[in-house]
């Protein structure tokens, strides 16, 4: 089953801890992120962890060698829109659920979105519904 990873759950992904190995696992299923996944992830890594650019981009290449990633595209946007009147989401939010959608995801891994929720959403290949799974809830 695919399923999408979202950034407020990747940046685990280095530290050390339990976290990091349950970003692990879901690395090694069919994961997929978005080019937004990759930036944030990145700015996050410079700007917070003040990571150097080097381990930056090597953590970045790794990922866009593990991971499906899709390109942010118009349909993203227009989806994205839509989201956020249905489910009152905000712009990076209802981007990264129209990005995990419209890659046939079954599944959005996120920490900061409500655990369970299930979101119908429009022009979605398979035009089924995407759960919201938090990682780290036991």
């Amino acid at each position: 089953m695919k399923a999408f990873i979202d950034t407020n759950v990747l940046i685990y992904w280095v530290d050390d801890s339990a976290r990091a190995d349950v970003v692990e696992q879901l690395l090694a299923q069919e994961a997929v992120i978005s080019v937004q996944v990759l930036n944030e992830f990145a700015n996050v890594l410079r700007r917070k962890r003040a990571m150097a650019l080097p381990d930056v981009e090597a953590l970045c290449t790794t990922l866009i060698d593990t991971c499906d990633v899709l390109n942010l595209s118009v349909r993203t946007h227009q989806t994205a829109l839509t989201l956020m009147a249905r489910y009152n989401l905000s712009v990076y939010d209802a981007n990264i659920v129209a990005a995990a959608a419209l890659s046939d995801c079954a599944a959005l891994s996120s920490e900061d979105m409500q655990d369970g929720l299930n979101l119908q959403v429009p022009r979605s290949p398979s035009a089924t519904s995407l759960v919201i799974r938090n990682p780290f809830r036991a």
